[in-house]
């Protein structure tokens, strides 16, 4: 009987000495709101069919070159599993695979290649990108002459 009395009251003094919610001083206080940073608005291009193809495209950046007539462009290509993308630059590219993987042909290129992967193209040449497991997305940055 007295071994069933300390249990009891060591369980009471455990339950009695759990804090169940923190005290007001026992928080951390919450800083104020940044004001510094300034708010960036961000538009998702628009997304649309490459014609000829199941891919789509967005321009993602177009600026004039002050003094050439010309004007940079770059552009993405999403092109879906198991499809292929055949393109041929009017002018000097930059090609860049963004995201997933390509089995590419091109000038100086050949085989699969992943995310991160450059090559440069020029007017006319012939590049030809198939995906090799899920979507993937490659880049073109261009030199457009006006």
């Amino acid at each position: 009987m007295r071994v069933q009395a300390i249990i009891a009251i060591a369980l009471a003094a455990a339950v009695i000495g759990c804090k169940t919610t923190p005290s007001a001083r026992d928080l951390e206080p919450t800083p104020p709101e940044r004001t510094d940073m300034t708010s960036i608005a961000r538009t998702i291009p628009r997304h649309e069919p490459l014609a000829g193809t199941e891919a789509r495209t967005a321009l993602l950046f177009s600026h004039p070159i002050p003094g050439l007539a010309a004007h940079v462009e770059v552009r993405e290509y999403y092109v879906s599993q198991g499809k292929e993308l055949a393109l041929t630059p009017p002018n000097e590219a930059l090609f860049e695979v963004r995201s997933g993987r390509f089995d590419v042909r091109a000038p100086g290129v050949e085989g699969e290649h992943g995310t991160g992967t450059t090559w440069i193209a020029g007017p006319g040449d012939r590049v030809v990108v198939r995906t090799t497991g899920e979507m993937a997305i490659l880049r073109a940055t261009y030199v457009v002459k006006d």
